[in-house]
């Protein structure tokens, strides 16, 4: 039987890609960058690909959190000819202050916190910074839904490692066989709650092909997920 629900946070329930963009499209127009990188959309292409490359640095333990913070934003400027390493550090530090406020939510996710709230505990389990984590909860006005917040900081080992969800059994008082995880990232969220023997959901909304750990569900909408939480704890 499930006593204990793990949510991950960005692309699970808070809308990461718009929230993003809307926030580097502010600082394209306030910081000029017009006048050296051609569009918005050139701007914001550079700095997914690199931000995605310093993101898996991190998760090797190979980019501290405060370059990592910057570094994406060097890396794009660089793109376009610029090397301006003051110019990468505030654009890092405004993108960190201003995209936590945004408040756009995946389709579907307040119903299904709505619905799934009064039959149990929820939780996050996340691999974002500790303090941005949780400005984007309060910020989006869901912060009220989870009884706790595990973020990797707190843990001292990102997802998949076996310690963070180690920690959510913990905090949770739950048996492996009575939580269930819902996430976005298969190889990440998926992989490391089968490994512990969770119940597992991937939110796959694309339609992405990959392979899911034994025994792990999918669901292309969250709105599916109390129907089938729903059979899970019967089974």
């Amino acid at each position: 039987m499930i006593k204990h629900i793990f949510f991950d946070l960005d692309k699970t329930l808070w809308d990461f890609t718009s929230n993003s963009r809307a926030t580097l499209a502010e600082l394209y127009d306030y910081y000029d960058l017009g006048s050296v990188i051609p569009t918005q959309l050139a701007f914001i292409s550079h700095y997914e690909y690199h931000n995605e490359w310093c993101w898996e640095q991190y998760r090797k333990n190979n980019m501290r959190k405060d370059f990592l913070r910057h570094q994406r934003f060097f890396l794009t400027l660089r793109d376009f000819g610029l090397l301006h390493r003051s110019l990468a550090k505030k654009l890092g530090e405004a993108y960190v202050d201003k995209s936590p406020t945004q408040t756009k939510l995946v389709e579907g996710s307040l119903d299904t916190l709505e619905q799934l709230h009064p039959h149990f505990p929820l939780s996050i389990i996340t691999n974002g910074f500790e303090e941005i984590q949780s400005i984007k909860l309060k910020s989006s006005g869901i912060d009220h839904y989870f009884t706790h917040i595990i973020t990797s900081e707190r843990a001292g080992c990102r997802k998949p490692h076996a310690g963070i969800f180690k920690l959510a059994m913990k905090l949770s008082k739950c048996k492996a066989q009575e939580c269930l995880m819902v996430g976005d990232a298969p190889d990440i969220d998926i992989a490391g709650a089968r490994q512990m023997n969770w119940q597992a959901v991937w939110f796959n909304p694309n339609r992405e092909t990959a392979e899911l750990s034994p025994k792990a569900f999918q669901v292309q909408s969250l709105m599916e997920l109390p129907e089938l939480i729903h059979q899970i704890s019967q089974s």
